[in-house]
């Protein structure tokens, strides 16, 4: 089982960043976009009567509430996910990188080990493969 954890690569904190930031800033525009709309509607050069406006403010202070007490565990729960998908695309990224460098040093009996669900699986199927033919090739002539 995969620990969730930091690769210690910056790729794993670019896909993070750009999770987060793809989920945060449509979040961040459409709540602006409803205070926009509130002030709006509050605004007096609309001509809204004091007995509209008085009923308004409270249900404005319920919204502040509720998106201020929303807002905390959402960010929370988008950083867990955000760093839960970046660790599953950073992680066998970061694996098939170490593996390769030990085989470019000449470890040439060294395989690319993957599991069955990781979306590099084919790549590492193919060097694997290729790593076959090479010793193969090398027993022939050796």
């Amino acid at each position: 089982m995969r620990r969730i954890r930091l690769i210690g690569g910056v790729l794993h904190l670019r896909y993070l960043s750009l999770l987060l930031i793809s989920t945060l800033l449509p979040a961040v525009f459409v709540g602006a976009c409803l205070y926009y709309l509130m002030f709006t509607i509050l605004a007096e050069d609309l001509g809204i009567p004091e007995v509209i406006a008085k009923h308004l403010f409270p249900v404005m202070n319920k919204i502040n509430i509720i998106l201020v007490a929303g807002f905390i565990p959402m960010v929370i729960i988008l950083i867990m996910w955000g760093f839960a998908l970046s660790s599953r695309l950073a992680g066998p990224i970061a694996r098939v990188e170490r593996e390769v460098a030990q085989i470019v040093k000449g470890e040439y009996s060294k395989r690319i080990k993957v599991r069955k669900k990781d979306d590099l699986k084919s790549i590492a199927d193919g060097i694997n493969i290729l790593l076959d033919k090479i010793q193969e090739l090398q027993k022939r002539r050796g």
